[in-house]
């Protein structure tokens, strides 16, 4: 009996210890000063100084109206703003040491990034002393799933340009201690004053030292698309690789406007640099546009009356393709291919840079366009392929005022072909000569 007496008096003594450990956890989870540890818990690991607004508690449910937090020195997140949130906490983890919240979903989210502090809304409440949790309870804090119906990031570079990726559904699962798969589906992203672009949809893989963007298309104005991939890094520097190939992209969007290329551009590019300096980066790739419009009159000026006394109204290069490399402000192209249908081919590499141009050409000609100019033949365009006449081009000065080797041999092989037909009347052919180059 006495036996008995012991065996109930025990399980009436863990009954109680179970229930009082069970109401001090419901008192707890309910007061203010979980709601701050967890606080602190969430802003640790976004490197951020924030709070919770009060829980609201379902059983293992709660919800709160907000999250605002400002960042910290050590994070490059400013400032955030997560509304209408709710969560669910696993209480079977406890059993394994580690609080976990299953899943967890918000309203929005607002967020700002950059190296300048951002104008956000500082926390209401003060700053809680140190909060420890009794010690029969666990310290770790995890969650597993994120969800958010609209989420909007803004950013702003070291030189002003601002950026914004906004109204874009967001997804997350961790899949280790500090690896997260994040997927964003739907809306809009520009930078500075780029177009805007229509996101299909983002994979990545998140991490505290990196962001890997397995795969990202993204939709422009016009029918554009760009598929997108690489990696960047997340610590003091952000140091990135990234792949783009893009097809049927505007020109005039993709490309400075005073170029006035038109057409729509397809290619692949590489960045490699950091995010932060984008503008030291480096691009390197190939670029393919069509149904250009770019008028080779702004860089030989020769070429207009040459196509008008060839019969042609228009001297547009309608096709243009080039491999590329673009670091510090200068612009290198290499197996530069252009066409005007079958009348106009130029070949060759060149650079450009705010304050300079140069260029080693070669220019095919239809004999169309050259028959009219006594000597182009047979001293300038000696070369024959591909059913052109062919010449080298040297090209120099600057952007807004290229110069060309090409009008000045012209004259010099028209002169010499008039001296041997005409003789004293040679001068009075190459002024007539200028003067229609210079109509």
């Amino acid at each position: 009996m006495k036996s008995i007496r012991l065996l109930i008096l025990v399980t009436v003594l863990l009954i109680l210890v179970f229930f009082s450990g069970w109401f001090g956890l419901h008192s707890f989870i309910h007061s203010d000063s979980f709601r701050e540890w967890l606080s602190k818990k969430v802003s640790h690991s976004l490197h951020v100084d924030g709070h919770f607004e009060p829980l609201t508690w379902t059983g293992s449910s709660f919800r709160s109206a907000g999250f605002s937090a400002i960042g910290t020195p050590r994070s490059k997140l400013r400032s955030l703003q997560i509304t209408h949130i709710s969560a669910h906490f696993d209480w079977r983890q406890l059993l394994q040491g580690v609080w976990v919240i299953d899943r967890i979903s918000a309203e929005k989210v607002a967020a700002v990034v950059g190296k300048k502090p951002a104008e956000a809304p500082s926390p209401t409440v003060a700053p809680a002393p140190a909060l420890n949790l009794p010690n029969f309870l666990p310290s770790e804090l995890r969650i597993e799933q994120l969800f958010v119906a609209s989420t909007d990031l803004h950013w702003e570079t070291n030189h002003g340009d601002a950026g914004q990726f906004v109204g874009t559904r967001l997804s997350a699962t961790r899949k280790g201690t500090d690896q997260w798969e994040v997927t964003a589906i739907g809306g809009n992203a520009r930078h500075g004053l780029y177009p805007s672009m229509q996101v299909d949809h983002i994979h990545a893989a998140v991490s505290q030292e990196s962001i890997v963007i397995r795969d990202a298309k993204v939709l422009t104005p016009g029918g554009g698309e760009i598929q997108v991939a690489g990696t960047v890094a997340t610590g003091r520097q952000l140091n990135a690789q990234y792949t783009a190939d893009f097809a049927e992209l505007d020109a005039n969007q993709a490309l400075p406007p005073e170029w006035h290329i038109g057409g729509k551009a397809s290619g692949h590019l590489v960045y490699t640099g950091d995010l932060d300096r984008f503008e030291h980066g480096e691009i390197t790739g190939f670029i393919k546009i069509t149904g250009a419009a770019f008028d080779m009159t702004n860089l030989f000026v020769t070429l207009h009356q040459l196509a008008k006394f060839g019969g042609l109204n228009d001297v547009r290069i309608d096709s243009i393709e080039a491999h590329l490399n673009y670091r510090e402000r200068q612009l290198e192209l290499s197996d530069i291919r252009a066409s005007y249908q079958d009348q106009i081919r130029v070949e060759g590499a060149g650079s450009i840079t705010p304050d300079r141009l140069n260029g080693n050409l070669l220019v095919g000609l239809s004999p169309r366009i050259l028959g009219w100019i006594p000597g182009a033949e047979e001293k300038v365009f000696i070369e024959e392929r591909d059913g052109l006449r062919w010449a080298k081009v040297n090209i120099s000065g600057t952007p807004e005022q290229p110069k060309e080797d090409l009008t000045k041999r012209l004259i010099s092989a028209f002169r010499d072909k008039m001296t041997k037909e005409f003789k004293g009347e040679a001068k009075d052919a190459v002024k007539s000569l200028l003067d229609m180059f210079h109509q």
